[in-house]
């Protein structure tokens, strides 16, 4: 017989109390000018802080305005397309001119019909791809992810062929691409390849190694030795043996600097079903850096995001087999801390999910459903940590689906976390 868990007001008070800041950055004098260190080893450079004065408040005004409308039943594909675009620009590059044409370009779309975005939704004729409004390869093929697997869940095939692929169509060609994107020499080029490098993960991980979307591909397409060849890659080559972790890498000068990225490392062992190497060394990390700064470890502003909490919890997961009594102990109650965050926090007292760390509603409901469903605390079945049964599960389960009903159902997100709710024992 459970326990049942009727304190989680109590604990959510607990949790906020535990919050902490990030630390502070610091000079480091054996860097070149233009890049500093935080918690001694993660580098932030100047650029950014430059590139997010000049145009941060103007991208946070257009979210706000996505947001507003996503909330009020607008399905806005093209805007919020050029809204992430625009994002990557200025957190990731000094391309000015590219950054102000975006911006434009956003600004013109919110000044059209919702009905007009639509096609920005749907798959393209001329290579097969989602995400019309996009303009780089890389975040077409992640956005393609997700509407391919809500056509598999429905058991039907996209309506043409999966073109934009042939940028990896080899073995050689998807090695060649990571180990590009795998080091960034900002202080050289401006460019830093992070957020390019995550996506990429999180579009190719789901594309080449989920077994349900291998009926997507031809006969002739070389599906098996690209996510052959990728694994190799990650595995020898990138995955750090003493963290277990994956992340991006910095030439600084005559240095090479490796972050431990939560967020990578959760998408490449997530669709690899947590079938990785190093996984003691991954829990051990793990939990060493709860009170990192995200995506460098699971803290963000002091506030609670479903996205990261999710990603620590999958990790815990396939953990689980692997860590001793008193890390499951500990990882217990960071799971108790992270749930009674979630619903009293991130959900309120109708359902409502808050978006204001997302650029999308749907993303926002995706996220806090997927947290919840890995904790188990919609299904008995799907709870690995504990023994508790969750007084308010069904009760906040229906609550989440009736604010659903009013959202776009064209989001394939909205659908995703649609079909995890309505999933029981």
């Amino acid at each position: 017989m459970g326990k049942h868990f009727g304190w989680l007001a109590l604990l959510a008070g607990f949790a906020l109390a535990a919050a902490t800041l990030p630390a502070p950055a610091r000079a480091a004098p054996d860097l070149p000018p233009g890049v500093r260190l935080v918690d001694g080893y993660i580098p932030r450079f100047d650029q950014k802080k430059r590139m997010d004065a000049r145009y941060g408040y103007q991208l946070d005004e257009l979210r706000k305005q996505i947001l507003k409308r996503g909330e009020a039943g607008e399905y806005l594909p093209c805007s919020s397309q050029i809204l992430d675009e625009a994002d990557w620009l200025i957190g990731s590059t000094k391309d000015e001119a590219r950054i102000e044409r975006r911006l434009k370009d956003l600004r013109e779309s919110l000044a059209q019909p919702a009905q007009q975005q639509h096609a920005a939704g749907e798959q393209s004729p001329q290579d097969g791809s989602w995400g019309g409004c996009y303009e780089a390869w890389f975040l077409r093929m992640w956005a393609s992810a997700d509407p391919l697997k809500e056509l598999v869940a429905q058991g039907r095939k996209p309506a043409h062929p999966l073109g934009f692929m042939k940028e990896v169509d080899s073995p050689q060609k998807i090695v060649e691409r990571f180990r590009r994107l795998t080091t960034s020499r900002v202080l050289e080029d401006g460019i830093d390849n992070r957020k390019e490098l995550n996506l990429t993960v999180t579009g190719l991980g789901q594309l080449l190694f989920l077994p349900s979307l291998a009926g997507l591909f031809p006969p002739d397409w070389p599906r098996g030795p690209v996510a052959a060849a990728l694994i190799e890659y990650m595995d020898r080559e990138w995955q750090d043996p003493k963290t277990g972790y994956w992340g991006a890498w910095y030439q600084v000068g005559d240095q090479l600097i490796k972050t431990e990225d939560l967020s990578m490392t959760f998408h490449i062992a997530s669709y690899r079903d947590g079938k990785i190497e190093r996984l003691p060394e991954l829990i051990r990390t793990t939990f060493r850096t709860r009170e990192r700064a995200y995506p460098y470890g699971w803290q963000d502003r002091g506030s609670q995001n479903c996205h990261h909490a999710y990603d620590v919890v999958r990790l815990v997961r396939f953990g689980w087999p692997h860590m001793s009594e008193l890390q499951k102990a500990f990882a217990r109650a960071q799971i108790a801390i992270i749930l009674a965050r979630t619903v009293r926090l991130s959900i309120n007292t109708v359902g409502e999910v808050d978006t204001r760390p997302y650029n999308r509603v749907a993303e926002a409901y995706y996220f806090c459903t997927s947290l919840l469903d890995d904790i188990g605390y919609f299904r008995r079945s799907r709870n690995f940590w504990s023994n508790l049964e969750f007084d308010n599960a069904d009760e906040l389960r229906e609550k989440m689906l009736d604010q659903i009903k009013g959202l776009p159902n064209d989001d394939p997100m909205i659908e995703a976390a649609r079909r995890k709710l309505e999933q029981r024992d």
